[in-house]
């Protein structure tokens, strides 16, 4: 009885958390980072997340997305950067699954503020752990959160139609 008791209590350890779990991805080198936004964070975050996640989209146009969690800027990703790492990066503690799409059954828009109208492109694990890195990264960075030039532009226009 006691090895049943045993075996139940390891295969509920085993189980994933559907609990938001920071990912403990940690910076290599912040003073040279692998990923940065430029290379990395711009065409990831324009890719999956700003069809909903755009500053610019009024409420009724972001498909459930909260105000505020803006992720067409580095600023914007930085002001809820524990969230994002929470539910859509990978790292040694967690491998977080959640967004995009599941708060919407895996449906996205195919273009900006647009109806849920396809499922959404998945990042790879790859990526997912990419992410963690990169967010690691830009927290432990000493440089202020600033793209390449430091000025907003709609680079996500190429990701804001047909996928």
């Amino acid at each position: 009885m006691r090895f049943y008791a045993l075996l139940c209590l390891l295969a509920l350890a085993a189980c994933p958390s559907d609990k938001p779990t920071p990912t403990g991805a940690s910076c290599p080198d912040p003073n040279n980072p692998q990923f940065t936004w430029d290379n990395f964070g711009s065409d990831f975050f324009c890719h999956y997340c700003t069809n909903c996640h755009d500053s610019g989209l009024a409420l009724n146009k972001r498909n459930g997305a909260p105000l505020f969690h803006d992720l067409d800027s580095l600023v914007g990703v930085m002001e809820v950067m524990v969230h994002t790492d929470e539910q859509a990066a990978s790292g040694p503690k967690a491998h977080n699954t959640f967004m995009p799409g599941a708060g919407t059954g895996g449906r996205c828009p195919s273009m900006l503020g647009g109806s849920l109208d396809e499922d959404c492109p998945m990042p790879t694990e790859q990526e997912r752990i990419n992410l963690g890195v990169f967010l690691a990264c830009e927290k432990a960075r000493p440089d202020d959160y600033q793209g390449s030039n430091g000025s907003y532009t709609d680079h996500c226009a190429n990701y804001h139609g047909p996928h």
